[in-house]
């Protein structure tokens, strides 16, 4: 392994699929120890319970201090290293993800570019202590039952269910204002179709909204990553892009269709937007052939249709240009993606995200 790479942990064989362990500040092995104090990243969900001491971990770039009574969650792939700890004591644990709620992974992905990490009273820090010490006593159990793999899911998927309900009261997501926020980026992406040509500010859209264009650009921040103005420069350049590439209007009869009465002024924001020129555009994209749909096929480690639905949205959301679909009844649990451009290393990222394995076969 080269110094440039970021080490790996993968979850080994486990009947359980899970690693679990009182967390000292010895409970590091010797030979893991270096590996755990430089940046790594693991295969697996994870998390860190502090009940007393402090530890010092940096993830993804960002200190984070953990005092005592607080939770951290580590998603699949998330670099992470631990830089010091005093007198700790907790629990930390490392589990195959596939057997998450969906409902649960979908609250808990939306801090995979934050940092997870709860803090409560002793009340709350002791609710997480027990269920993690059921979890370890039938994880440990020398003779286990025939349900003791879905009794351990269960517990699992039972702490999961308590951190993502902290997780809505701390971000003020309760269900209903979830709803209403995807509801509010729906109606203005239908607002941008039908008004982009003459709605250019965000300030347009939210008094047809009858919101704040402060709430108008939180949420849709906090639904799509982009600012309102980004998604409306798209949706503008986008069509602009097409007119260049299939029509010989001008540039000034393109820019006055669009709705900017000043060209100059148009030119300037398309090459901000796309990084060319209005007129670069034109002459390279007019002299390659149009691209072909390619289709990838993957195998996959998801099973069940709500799990597959789930995914089938997320990659529609960040890559509305692509058709996506599950055949779950083939035995190697199918998806197809197909696109323009299609990359497969983001379909790879979108499943890895949600703790699932595809492997493109086609």
């Amino acid at each position: 392994m080269t110094k440039e790479e970021i080490y790996l942990y993968e979850l080994s064989a486990n009947p359980h699929g899970l690693i679990i362990s009182p967390m000292l500040a010895s409970f590091i092995p010797e030979d893991d120890g270096l590996k755990a104090i430089t940046p790594h990243r693991h295969d697996t969900h994870g998390l860190f319970l502090l009940t007393s001491g402090q530890m010092t971990m940096m993830v993804e770039g960002r200190k984070v201090v953990m005092m005592p009574s607080s939770l951290m969650l580590i998603q699949p792939g998330q670099v992470h290293q631990c830089l010091n700890v005093q007198a700790i004591s907790g629990w930390v644990m490392f589990f195959d993800g596939r057997f998450l709620d969906a409902g649960i992974r979908i609250i808990i992905e939306r801090t995979i570019e934050t940092i997870a990490l709860l803090k409560f009273d002793n009340e709350g820090s002791l609710f997480f202590q027990q269920l993690l010490l059921s979890i370890y006593q039938a994880a440990e159990e020398k003779r286990p039952g025939k349900f003791q793999t879905k009794m351990l899911h269960a517990l699992i998927n039972a702490l999961y269910y308590k951190a993502a309900d902290l997780f809505l009261l701390l971000e003020s997501l309760e269900e209903a204002s979830s709803s209403r926020s995807s509801l509010i980026v729906q109606q203005f992406k239908d607002l941008i179709k039908r008004n982009f040509k003459i709605w250019k500010r965000p300030a347009d859209y939210a008094n047809a909204l009858n919101i704040s264009v402060s709430h108008l650009n939180d949420t849709v921040k906090i639904n799509t990553g982009y600012s309102a103005t980004h998604l409306i420069q798209q949706v503008v350049t986008g069509e602009a892009q097409r007119t260049l590439r299939y029509t010989t209007k001008s540039i000034k009869e393109i820019a006055f269709g669009l709705g900017y009465a000043d060209h100059k002024y148009f030119t300037r924001l398309f090459t901000r937007v796309v990084g060319r020129p209005p007129s670069g555009f034109r002459k390279t994209e007019q002299q390659k052939p149009a691209p072909q749909p390619e289709v990838l096929v993957f195998r996959t480690s998801v099973q069940g249709k709500d799990i597959a639905d789930d995914l089938v949205d997320s990659i529609r959301n960040l890559y509305p240009e692509y058709e996506v679909s599950f055949d779950l009844e083939d035995r190697d649990n199918i998806l197809r993606v197909k696109g323009r451009e299609a990359h497969p290393e983001r379909i790879r990222q979108v499943l890895l995200t949600g703790g699932y394995t595809c492997e493109e076969i086609g």
